[in-house]
């Protein structure tokens, strides 16, 4: 099973949300439901609707970000790696470099074995 890091959901951009139908708590500690709320003209309409797409765009913009993080942080730990292991092999190369095949005895395969 996959773990989410992230979830998005759409939201309802045109209504309001159920918290604008709860009055605060009383004095008791219950809320109440009030009445709901309603738009009293197509003005308010589209600012609320413009206002919630801002709200939403701003979310999946936080959550690109984010992303794109990650992805900038995993690229910077392969660069940290390559570079470890590209000097690893400059220093094996040097040391290749000095050895003499005519000075270094081989050993052959069968000494290599051990005895059974």
């Amino acid at each position: 099973m996959p773990f989410h890091q992230r979830t998005i959901e759409p939201r309802r951009v045109t209504r309001l949300s159920p918290r604008d139908g709860w009055i605060p708590a009383e004095e008791n500690g219950r809320r109440k439901l009030r009445k709901p709320v309603l738009f009293s003209s197509l003005d308010e309409v589209g600012c609320h609707t413009l206002t919630n797409i801002i709200h939403q765009l701003s979310d999946l913009s936080r959550h690109a970000s984010d992303i794109f993080l990650g992805i900038e942080m995993e690229a910077g730990m392969v660069f940290r790696r390559s570079c470890r292991i590209h000097c690893r092999l400059q220093s094996l190369q040097v040391e290749i470099r000095k050895l003499d095949p005519k000075k270094i005895k081989i050993r052959k395969f069968e000494e290599l074995l051990p005895c059974w």
